[in-house]
């Protein structure tokens, strides 16, 4: 939701200065640590490195980027992160997505890019959420109606 500080699993918020270009930590909306929906990716790349459309890449500040952990296929968590190739591995069928152009597919059974998360820097280094995720996270099958 709007305003929501981004945290750690301990509930801690997380600072841009604790993360290191080519690092990333796994984060959660303020009071839904642990959440499995709401586990998302901070990844920090050199800001000129990312090739966003100017509405997406307003919600990437200083080259902090904030992605759902659910793969698009199957709903693994997308953990494993090769920060020279800037690509995000899901562990289970290898789906590989390119974090500097939207962590759209670029191999393996994933159809569509892991979302983004909208977010903004405060002046205290932290990172509060602008909005939703754009789109459904996790697998389109999760968003079926009977």
């Amino acid at each position: 939701a709007p305003g929501r500080r981004l945290v750690g699993l301990d509930g801690v918020p997380v600072r841009g200065q604790d993360l290191e270009i080519g690092s990333l930590a796994t984060v959660f909306p303020e009071g839904d640590e642990g959440s499995a929906q709401a586990q998302t990716l901070l990844i920090r790349v050199p800001p000129d490195a990312l090739q966003l459309s100017p509405d997406r890449q307003a919600s990437a500040p200083a080259g902090y980027i904030a992605y759902s952990k659910l793969c698009t296929h199957a709903g693994c968590p997308v953990g494993l992160y090769r920060a020279d190739e800037h690509m995000l591995i899901c562990p289970c069928h290898q789906s590989t997505f390119d974090v500097l152009r939207g962590a759209v597919p670029v191999f393996g059974p994933a159809a569509r890019a892991l979302p983004q998360l909208p977010i903004a820097m405060a002046a205290d280094g932290t990172f509060t959420a602008l909005g939703d995720f754009p789109e459904p996270v996790g697998p389109a099958f999760w968003n079926l109606t009977e």
